[in-house]
C-alpha cells in the first residue's frame, strides 16, 4: 500500500504552464527549431529539468545512505525528440557526476536509479545513464 506523499499541480494552456501554488509561472513554446517562437521554455527543457532534478535528490538519499555526500554532484540531462510516425517519442540521456558519493559511486547511482520515481516510469530503452 502506498501513501500519497505531494501532488504537484500544473495547469497548462496554449503558451503557458503555471502551478496552483504560483511557485511555477512559465511561457512554453516550441523550439525555433521545430518552427516555433523559441520564446520561453518548452516541454523537453522543462523534462530534463523535472529528470534531472528528481535524480539528483535520489542521488542524495542514495549517498546518506552509504556514507558518502552529493558535495559536487550533478546531473546533465539531455533529452531528444524524435519523429516517430505517426507522432513523436523522446530518448533522454543522463551524464551523472558523483566525486564525493563515497567508495562506490556506482552502487550510490544504482541505488538511486531504483527509487527515483521518474527514472522508474520511464522505458529503459528510453534511458541512458552515464557515471562520469
Amino acid at each position: 500500500m502506498t501513501n500519497d506523499l505531494y501532488t504537484a499541480v500544473v495547469t497548462a494552456t496554449p503558451g503557458s504552464a503555471r502551478s496552483d501554488d504560483g511557485a511555477l509561472s512559465l511561457d512554453v513554446t516550441e523550439p525555433r527549431t521545430l518552427d516555433g517562437p523559441g520564446e520561453g521554455t518548452n516541454p523537453e527543457q522543462l523534462m530534463a529539468a523535472a529528470l534531472g532534478s528528481c535524480l539528483l535528490d535520489s542521488l542524495r538519499i542514495a549517498a546518506t545512505s552509504t556514507g558518502g555526500s552529493t558535495e559536487g554532484a550533478q546531473v546533465e540531462t539531455r533529452v531528444t525528440l524524435a519523429n516517430d510516425e505517426p507522432g513523436y517519442t523522446a530518448r533522454y540521456a543522463l551524464r551523472v557526476t558523483l566525486p564525493d558519493a563515497g567508495a562506490d559511486a556506482s552502487a550510490v547511482l544504482e541505488q538511486a536509479l531504483s527509487i527515483c520515481p521518474f527514472t522508474k516510469t520511464l522505458d529503459a530503452s528510453a534511458l541512458d545513464v552515464q557515471l562520469a
